[in-house]
């Protein structure tokens, strides 16, 4: 059985039982929230005594995929197993932040929200964004709906929107 001490965030682990790939996203107090690594299949939080129990780290259950790895090298981490988001650009404000939980929510022009987590910075500081904060962001669909990628700040609209004299 796994230790809470070798999970760490980036981290790339198997369901025992499907064969199923993830990779770690955020480790919590209570549950370890997960990415699949491929497309269809939904993130999970587990509970982290059943991720203890049910998940291995590591390439120990690859032989098991039936040829259906990668093998693009052995590159580990999130930036290894994310693909880089497509799709159009959208503008809005940080809504909420939950900090001790790495995620929070942006509310668009169109007065949609959409759910973010600090995995989806692409390299931006997530500390340094506060609620009110302008942001651009690509929204992918996923099976547990819109979720914010590739987060960045922006500058205000306001400053650029001034009428002519």
């Amino acid at each position: 059985m796994l230790s809470l001490d070798e999970v760490e965030p980036g981290a790339q682990c198997t369901h025992k039982n499907t064969n199923f790939r993830y990779s770690v996203v955020d480790v919590g107090e209570e549950e370890i929230l997960l990415q699949a690594e491929r497309e269809g299949l939904q993130d999970l939080a587990v509970p982290i005594d059943l991720f203890l129990e049910e998940f291995v780290l590591g390439e120990r259950y690859t032989a098991a995929r039936r040829g259906r790895g990668r093998g693009r090298g052995r590159r580990t981490g999130a930036a290894a197993s994310t693909p880089a988001p497509i799709g159009p650009k959208s503008k809005g404000r940080i809504k909420k932040m939950v900090r001790d939980r790495g995620f929070g929510f942006i509310r668009g022009e169109d007065g949609k929200e959409v759910f973010f987590h600090r995995s989806g910075m692409a390299g931006a500081d997530y500390d340094a964004l506060s609620e009110g904060d302008n942001v651009e962001y690509v929204i992918q669909e996923g099976p547990r709906g819109a979720r914010a990628e590739h987060v960045r700040a922006a500058a205000p609209e306001e400053a650029t929107s001034a009428p002519a004299s």
